[in-house]
């Protein structure tokens, strides 16, 4: 029996991911809620750089908490400031983003 709870559990959790997944995919395609997303190298450039910005090493908790706040304040930042904005103006970019990244600590 427990097998079976498992595997009812999987499955559920499986259809549920899917069937969400494609209501996210409608609700980006009717409302045009696409983010212009940089390039992955230029995504991995800031987040590698965002960490880094301390002049002393950190733990590893630290690293994990920074990390998290460079991701979610870059996301916010593509929302706000697409990769043209990006290319043409890098210290309008810099503002924004140290925007961001008060927001999400």
């Amino acid at each position: 029996m427990d097998r079976k709870k498992k595997l009812a559990s999987i499955l559920s959790v499986f259809i549920l991911g899917t069937v969400s997944g494609h209501h996210i995919d409608d609700l980006v395609e009717k409302y045009n809620l696409e983010i212009d997303r940089y390039p992955i190298k230029v995504e991995h450039s800031i987040i590698e750089n965002c960490i880094s910005s301390y002049n002393k090493p950190l733990n590893r908790s630290h690293i994990r908490n920074k990390k998290e706040v460079c991701i979610c304040a870059l996301d916010k930042t593509e929302l706000e400031y697409d990769y043209e904005n990006f290319e043409n103006d890098k210290n309008e970019f810099i503002e924004i983003f140290e925007n961001k990244s008060r927001e999400c600590k």
